[in-house]
């Protein structure tokens, strides 16, 4: 069904994903900060590293490069060495709480921290402290996951950078004049800087999936309610969605395995062994690559080449490419937006009203147009969202098993070309599965020529998480992508 020149394999980082697996782990080589949240939670297992090790190994990122990189918005170093001698201490004792037991991981800024601010990246929120915690930041506190700290985002979750922000805006560690994704994007550039194993993010439109995209990570929004929403700052209540950046697809099964009890993990390292691939249903959207109107080329050729050798490479391994008809894309994009644009509206109207000193310029630009939306329009997206719903639900069972796009149209443009032109349509790859509410992942696949990332988009069935999940980690060990060590 597809073709793909030399170049476009070349193009394919190459390398070897080291396997969940805890003879493996113990042998790697990498500097304790790169590891993956699998790896590392292995050799803490294992007690071949305690967590005061990989934890001090993180901190020094982040005081070596935050200065540069902006990712961290408020760090809670002190406080992450003392958890970190307790996470010691309960495991030398043998109380060990499970895979997320000493593992370093940073928030959202819009999740709520009982005694550390809370800004939202916003003037507005600039010195308040929450008296309370998101329910999954304590919930990851109980399972023994360490923070590192409130990760930079775009304000309330809406905005866009601008000059006037209270706070300088995350860059992309691959390339530091490069943006690094939407509004979960320090947890993206946390992560791929080796900051952090992991981060919480808010994804409405796309914005766990869009920085993963363009960080070189694995962002999985999963299917709503997953991960709760309590305590965590709402742009749009009816699309908002809890979830994680990592560095693997198994680091997303492990943390969905500690939250929910499950055994996702081992069955996605079985799915390898058995073969999920082969005999698997892509589904690929009919005219992926061309503007169904003015025939324009819709993505960047690496991008388009990348992707295009990606599915070779699944193909070899037994999986099936089908077409498949979608929803056209700006309809998906117009409802979206009328419906992130019209509830963000509610949340922030009156800080827009009463103190838009309070709100960068960026977000105010945002407000004022949410302001002509009116209730007939919201309504009439709304209905278009619950029938593109019953539309996705069916094309999974009937005739796919996955459905697949690019991660990202376009490589991440830099961060001067984002504050130039804010209301420029970005990451609209992603609207579809917010809409419907299907999980999805955006995993990386190979770096372009100007040594930035480029990713790939799956979405599955409601509730289909563990399937996902065991297609994105077969994938990564298909292709042989492994995240280089960034920023050294």
């Amino acid at each position: 069904m597809v073709s793909a020149s030399q170049s476009a394999a070349n193009a394919l980082m190459h390398g070897k994903l080291i396997p969940w697996d805890p003879s493996v782990a113990a042998q790697t080589d990498r500097p304790l900060h790169a590891l993956s949240l699998a790896q590392a939670s292995a050799l803490i297992r294992q007690r071949t590293i305690t967590p005061i090790q990989l934890v001090q190994s993180c901190i020094e990122r982040v005081e070596r490069l935050d200065g540069q990189l902006h990712a961290m918005l408020t760090p809670m170093l002190d406080a992450a060495r003392h958890a970190a001698q307790q996470a010691g201490d309960e495991i030398e004792q043998g109380h060990y709480r499970g895979p997320l037991h000493g593992i370093p991981m940073a928030h959202k800024d819009v999740f709520l921290t009982q005694g550390v601010r809370t800004t939202a990246q916003s003037r507005h929120l600039r010195d308040w402290v929450p008296q309370v915690s998101a329910a999954l930041v304590t919930g990851l506190e109980r399972l023994g996951a360490i923070s590192l700290g409130k990760t930079s985002c775009h304000e309330f979750a809406f905005g866009s950078p601008a000059t006037d922000d209270a706070f300088p805006p995350a860059r992309n560690p691959w390339q530091l004049a490069h943006m690094p994704g939407s509004s979960s994007s320090g947890s993206g550039a946390a992560v791929a800087a080796g900051m952090c194993l992991a981060a919480t993010g808010t994804d409405t439109g796309g914005s766990i999936r869009h920085p993963a995209a363009a960080c070189g990570v694995v962002g999985l929004k999963p299917t709503r309610h997953a991960y709760p929403m309590a305590g965590v700052l709402a742009l749009a209540p009816s699309l908002d969605v809890a979830g994680f950046l990592t560095r693997t697809a198994m680091d997303q099964a492990l943390i969905w395995d500690a939250w929910h009890g499950t055994d996702v993990a081992p069955s996605c390292a079985a799915g390898v062994q058995h073969g999920v691939l082969d005999g698997l249903r892509i589904g690929v959207p009919v005219g992926l690559w061309h503007h169904p109107e003015s025939g324009q080329a819709t993505h960047d050729l690496q991008i388009q080449t990348c992707f295009e050798a990606t599915l070779q490479k699944l193909q070899s391994q037994g999986a099936q490419v089908r077409l498949v008809n979608l929803p056209p894309q700006p309809l998906v994009v117009k409802a979206a937006n009328t419906l992130i644009a019209y509830e963000a509206f509610q949340q922030l109207q009156h800080i827009w009203r009463e103190q838009p000193d309070h709100l960068g310029q960026g977000l105010r630009q945002k407000l004022a147009g949410a302001a002509q939306l009116s209730l007939n329009e919201y309504q009439a997206a709304r209905v278009q969202a619950d029938g593109w719903q019953h539309e996705v639900s069916a094309l999974f069972g009937e005739q796919v098993d996955v459905l697949m796009w690019p991660g990202r149209e376009a490589l991440p443009e830099t961060l001067h070309a984002l504050m130039e032109n804010p209301s420029a349509q970005r990451s609209a790859c992603n609207r579809l599965f917010s809409l419907t509410g299907h999980p999805a992942i955006t995993c990386p696949i190979g770096v372009s020529t100007q040594g930035l990332p480029m990713a790939v988009q799956m979405g599955g069935a409601l509730h289909g998480e563990r399937h996902l999940l065991q297609v994105a980690h077969a994938m990564e060990l298909a292709i042989g992508w492994r995240l280089p060590i960034l920023m050294n």
